[in-house]
């Protein structure tokens, strides 16, 4: 009905129209060859080669020639295929997109168009009408986390909220101060207009790249400096006092009646101790270069903290030098058993080859016998003739009888024999001479590609050998790390709990201040101050940081799990004149920071690679139309050198940053490529499609290695751990698994029910954040497999 509507409409337009007034092409015309012309002939199917996505392109025509001669619709190509008057029905019956063929009222407004000069109004900027989104819609699509593991974001419709992994708790939500201005947001905590479907920090955490429709934000942490302070100590009205009763012991008094409450042994020498505002926690730093929290309610020890924050980071990259250089050992082990396998082939093959030269050698030598006995037995046959002819032409005419003639004919036949079989044995020693260079030439390139093969298995166990030692001194690194890690807490002078008690703080002579949470005892900061003289106190008065006191001076340095997170700059416009067409689906930065991957693209349409240079805040890189639908993920290689992307069009493709081209394409999914990943070392990418199948492809080879299946649902996103051959994916099935290049299932990570839209993994891949259409950011430990957070939205 709305169809019939919409035509009686178009109809009583045109005739209104035919009263005097000019066919307005974009009201009246347009709809109709929309709806039924331009699901054939558009920029993506363009049936032969006529584009009518604008009136310029329907003028230009295609493969027949011009589409419309202006003034002259009887003789426009387009409206006679309308009309049924060229050899080609258009719309074609039967077609597969609902087209019907224009009424006669529609043709008619067609050719007065045409005849009227074929005028259109240029191309008008479309203003999008926003509309606040529901509060209430709040599903995670795009996660993020720093390189270090200190913060993470989650996107839940228009809104990214920041979070501090080691205290666990929210940092802020971003805002873009203009969407309350413009009033079509009431309260703060805004970052787009639109949903937020991809983000990315930069390498090194400062900056938090969010991705929506046409347009991507670029925010900034702002540095976080130490500043002079008059702050007081928090004083406490608490009953309870702490004594250093016995060398490694704390005991807890009751002031009011002066009577023991509890022992706190902590197993050495306490150097210094500390009760947490709210009474429930006492830390206790010692000689065994630990600090111990306890619940101060049953004695009970929560936490042992070891290490600090360069010694933890150490360590990662220590541990995650072991992960390479195991992956490394498999690489080469796995390559030295291909080469050796293939050079064993070719030497079977070598073999067989040498006694097919051998046979065609006796072959041709026999053929030559042959050819000898032919070549003599045509000589005889031609001489045999020469003398019947002679003694035939010697004779004469009366004399010669039948016999003779007979017998010259009979020499005829025999040397015409002679010489056909002496040609045929010719051939025969031709072919045997051909059969033996054949022989000769695969000899030759069998030869050389065992020389390549046995070349190669040389240098895959010169690079076996060098990942062994590389493997051993990791290991030696990492044993060396964790003894540092383990003493690497010095004698603190003083400690002191945040007011929230999540973080403790502690200050050793030399003046270095360390910070760790107090929940999980992971290292936060650690920084040296200088200046201030003796140290003489150490203090949290207030949320907004810790304060040492000296005898020079007394400083207060912010909370790290305060951080201050503001709109740098916006890419793109955010409407049809930007440079970044429709959705913001993937974000990259390169492994320097420099460089920003925008993906986007119109559905259905086009897939749109943007180059953003960070430092020069410009576009240095334009890949329109690199896909044949909107591009859906990307991902630079370690080297920075390829950029692959995946799209709706259901490829990844490989494009050289030095030249800009396609090096490769890789096909097989059926589905969308919704996320990739390259393993450490650029020689493994894996895929993750909406057709529940992750691809592993062998870059170096340029084929697929594997087919990973299992899931019941949509691969949404995967993501390599660090420098492991391991990497995570999340599914609509409710399942975050780690898996293997071979496909193997490592683990399976709890606390997961619902669809799952994405994931995120730090530098050395052992923590892992991931959200879904339960609007959770879930953190995980992957080294242990735990859950460690979990975020819900907050409240309206």
């Amino acid at each position: 009905m709305k169809h019939l509507l919409l035509r009686l409409t178009l109809f009583l337009a045109h005739a209104l129209s035919s009263e005097g007034a000019t066919i307005n092409f974009e009201k009246q015309l347009w709809p109709v060859l929309k709806d039924n012309c331009l699901a054939c002939h558009n920029k993506t199917t363009t049936k032969g080669e006529l584009n009518m996505e604008t009136p310029e392109l329907m003028i230009e025509g295609g493969e027949n020639g011009k589409g419309i001669e202006r003034g002259q619709g009887d003789k426009s190509l387009i409206y006679l295929a309308a009309a049924g008057e060229w050899d080609s029905e258009m719309p074609p019956k039967s077609n597969k997109v609902g087209a019907v063929k224009l009424t006669s009222g529609e043709l008619a407004l067609l050719k007065q168009w045409i005849d009227e000069g074929a005028l259109y109004l240029a191309k008008q900027h479309r203003v999008i009408a926003w509309e606040p989104l529901p509060e209430s819609f709040r599903p995670i699509y795009a996660t993020a986390i720093t390189a270090n593991a200190q913060y993470a974001a989650a996107a839940r419709g228009n809104q990214v909220t920041l979070y501090h992994l080691p205290t666990a708790k929210p940092v802020t939500r971003l805002t873009d101060d203009l969407l309350i201005k413009s009033g079509l947001y009431k309260k703060p905590g805004v970052a787009h207009r639109d949903v937020i479907p991809s983000m990315a920090f930069s390498p090194d955490g400062t900056r938090l790249a969010t991705g929506s429709f046409r347009e991507v934000k670029i925010w900034h942490r702002e540095e976080l400096k130490p500043r002079p302070s008059t702050a007081l100590a928090s004083s406490s009205n608490s009953k309870l006092t702490l004594v250093k009763s016995l060398p490694d012991t704390v005991t807890l008094m009751d002031q009011s009646t002066g009577g023991k409450l509890r022992d706190f042994k902590h197993g050495a020498a306490i150097s210094a101790f500390a009760l947490s505002a709210n009474h429930q926690r006492l830390a206790t730093s010692a000689a065994d270069h630990q600090i111990k929290i306890w619940e101060v309610a049953t004695g009970k020890m929560l936490v042992n903290i070891q290490g600090d924050f360069a010694t933890e980071l150490a360590l990662r990259d220590k541990a995650n030098a072991i992960a390479r250089s195991t992956s490394e050992g498999s690489w080469q082990t796995a390559a030295i058993a291909k080469a050796e396998k293939e050079n064993t082939d070719l030497a079977t093959q070598l073999k067989k080859v040498k006694e097919l030269a051998d046979i065609a050698r006796k072959e041709r030598d026999d053929k030559a016998k042959a050819l000898k006995l032919k070549q003599d037995a045509q000589t005889a046959a031609s001489k045999t003739l020469a003398e019947s002819e002679a003694l035939l032409e010697k004779s004469f005419e009366s004399k010669k009888d039948a016999a003779m003639i007979q017998k010259n004919k009979a020499s005829i036949e025999a040397a015409t024999a002679a010489k056909n079989q002496l040609t045929e044995a010719q051939e025969a020693f031709k072919r045997a001479e051909t059969a033996i260079q054949d022989a000769e030439m695969e000899i030759t390139l069998v030869t050389k590609a065992m020389a390549k093969a046995t070349g190669a298995v040389t240098a895959a166990k010169q690079a076996l050998e060098l990942a062994k030692k590389d493997l051993a001194a990791a290991t030696l690194t990492k044993n060396e790390a964790t003894k540092a890690h383990a003493s690497a807490i010095p004698i603190q002078s003083f400690l002191c709990f945040s007011p929230d008690a999540l973080q403790v703080a502690g200050v050793d002579t030399a003046g270095e201040v360390r910070v760790w949470s107090a929940e999980t005892g992971v290292p936060i900061s650690q920084q040296r101050v200088n200046e201030i003289g003796q140290v003489q106190a150490l203090d949290w008065p207030t949320p907004a940081g810790w304060v040492i006191t000296g005898s020079q001076a007394s400083l207060l340095f912010p909370d790290e799990s305060q951080a201050i997170w503001k709109l740098e700059r916006t890419v793109g416009s955010g409407d049809d004149k930007s440079v970044i067409t429709d959705r913001v689906n993937a974000l990259a930065f390169s492994a320097d920071g420099r460089t920003l991957a925008i993906g986007s693209g119109e559905p259905s349409r086009s897939g749109d690679i943007l180059l953003w240079g960070v430092a020069e805040n410009k576009v240095i890189a334009n890949y329109n139309e690199r896909h044949l639908d909107s591009v859906l993920c990307l991902d630079f290689s370690p080297d920075g050198k390829l950029l692959a992307s995946g799209g709706a069009d259901k490829v990844a493709r490989i494009t050289d940053l030095s030249t800009g081209k396609v090096l490769k394409v890789f096909e097989g999914h059926t589905h969308h490529v919704l996320g990739l990943s390259w393993r450490y070392d650029g020689r493994m990418l894996a895929t993750a499609g909406a057709d529940n199948v992750v691809k592993i492809w062998d870059w170096t080879a340029g084929d697929r290695r594997k087919n990973v299946e299992g899931w019941d649902k949509e691969v949404t996103a995967t993501d390599y751990l660090g420098g492991s051959d391991t990497l995570a994916t999340t599914s609509g099935d409710g399942r975050v698994r780690i898996i293997n290049s071979a496909g193997a299932e490592v683990k399976s990570l709890p606390g997961v029910k619902d669809f799952m839209n994405a994931l995120a993994i730090n530098r050395t891949g052992d923590w892992l954040v991931a959200g879904g259409e339960e609007g959770v950011l879930h953190v995980w430990r992957v080294t242990s497999g735990k859950e460690i957070a979990r975020f819900t939205p907050e409240p309206h």
